[in-house]
């Protein structure tokens, strides 16, 4: 799910036990020449409305080499939210366990499969894996923003070069991931899902957002459809929860999982030309079809402008980019089908609806002080939750994309109930 930023008073409150000793085994790698610590800073680095799940932090240091000169440097750390009933669900969810692992394992393992094939290929910042037992989750990863990576707008979304870009990223982790599982077998248990937790917190989170949703459809010229979905909400699945489907000869990739537009940075030349593309927060990613990552990126984060209108080309443009890299790394399957592709998009159509109700109103909504999860979650008549969820459905932004996506999902059957004897 998307990250947000912690925005009270006590949710600001840093770890208390992140120190600069949490570091000095990354910054004796970094700098042999090291000398001593002189100024060591921790601060949140998400503004509001950009985090939702877990507090991204920079721990910045001014460094004394051996010469006697300083030097200064970063590194991003990835830890729990200090309130307790977001810790409790992040927890559940087995993020950190994932997320490292795929840091730690599959990332290297995908990379030097690209090195082989004679293709330099990276995915993201560089993980840095601590030796000190913690009673705290943490993930310590390279700042990217010192190399001059950054996100696009939100709400302004990916244009084409962007889209592009994120999908020929997407096409290249899918295609690593698909040979290695006939190298080295199966991902673990927890890749079955997006997240792991044994029990189903969000029935009533999902029912005030699917009501809000419902109410809000004649802003966004759908009150024709308010039936329909409303019908189809009080079956819909947990997405989020649910097990990957098995489906038999589907041809299957570990998915990035939560490919959203915060979740791409992007570096570019002296012109401001595209240069290279990461992707980070590997928490959510789920050994599936590739539609799942096509959906939840295309429909989040393409700009409203060409997210329908350019829909099959992307598809058509991410499969090119598949068949190549899987081509290049000697898949030893038969490459999948364009057509398969498009039918793997219609079978995995339950997806839009936890995008058209959860994922993209957090992308398009303005920044304010209740952006954030204790807000989201937020019971029916509570008056915060209650305003947050207004503002996620009632403005102008959301409503120019969703008179876009609606209709061409209606038309696709993604609303459609499955009756039950």
């Amino acid at each position: 799910m998307v990250e947000a930023n912690e925005s009270t008073a006590e949710e600001q409150q840093l770890p208390k036990w992140m120190d600069q000793e949490l570091f000095v085994e990354f910054l004796e790698s970094d700098f042999a020449d090291l000398k001593s610590i002189k100024e060591f800073q921790v601060e949140p680095t998400a503004g509001k409305g950009e985090n939702y799940t877990t507090l991204l932090l920079r721990a910045s240091f001014t460094l004394e080499l051996n010469d006697g000169s300083l030097t200064r440097t970063s590194y991003m750390a990835k830890v729990l939210p200090t309130t307790v009933s977001t810790r409790d669900f992040v927890t559940t969810w087995k993020v950190f366990e994932k997320e490292s692992n795929s840091y730690a394992n599959f990332l290297p393992d995908f990379e030097q499969m690209y090195r082989e094939a004679k293709k330099e290929v990276t995915f993201g910042p560089r993980y840095y894996k601590h030796s000190k037992q913690l009673n705290e989750e943490l993930i310590v990863l390279e700042d990217l923003s010192r190399r001059g990576f950054r996100n696009v707008n939100r709400q302004k979304g990916f244009d084409m070069v962007h889209t592009k870009a994120a999908l020929e990223k997407l096409a290249q982790f899918h295609a690593a991931s698909a040979v290695r599982f006939e190298l080295k077998g199966p991902y673990p248990e927890t890749y079955d899902r997006n997240l792991c937790s044994t029990e189903d917190n969000f029935k009533e989170f999902r029912e005030q957002q699917s009501k809000t949703f419902v109410q809000s459809l004649p802003l966004y010229n759908a009150a024709h459809m308010q039936k329909t979905i409303e019908i189809y909400s009080q079956q819909a699945e947990d997405m989020f929860q649910a097990y990957a489907p098995k489906i038999e000869n589907e041809f299957r990739v570990l998915n990035h999982g939560d490919a959203w537009c915060n979740n791409f940075m992007f570096q570019y030349d002296q012109e401001g030309r595209l240069r290279e593309t990461y992707f980070v927060d590997l928490q959510m990613s789920r050994y599936c079809s590739p539609a799942q990552d096509l959906l939840y990126m295309i429909l989040s984060s393409a700009n409203g402008d060409i997210k329908i209108q350019k829909f099959d080309h992307f598809i058509h443009y991410y499969h090119e980019k598949l068949t190549e890299n899987l081509t290049l790394l000697e898949y030893p399957k038969s490459l999948p089908k364009l057509k398969s592709l498009h039918q793997s998009i219609f079978s995995y159509g339950d997806w839009i609806f936890p995008i058209l109700t959860v994922l993209l109103p957090i992308v398009l909504v303005d920044a304010n002080e209740n952006a954030n999860m204790d807000a989201l979650l937020g019971k029916d008549g509570d008056e915060v939750g209650d305003q947050f969820r207004n503002n996620l459905f009632h403005n102008a932004r959301i409503a120019q994309h969703l008179k876009e996506v609606l209709p061409w999902a209606h038309s696709r059957g993604a609303f459609d109930v499955v009756k039950t004897s």
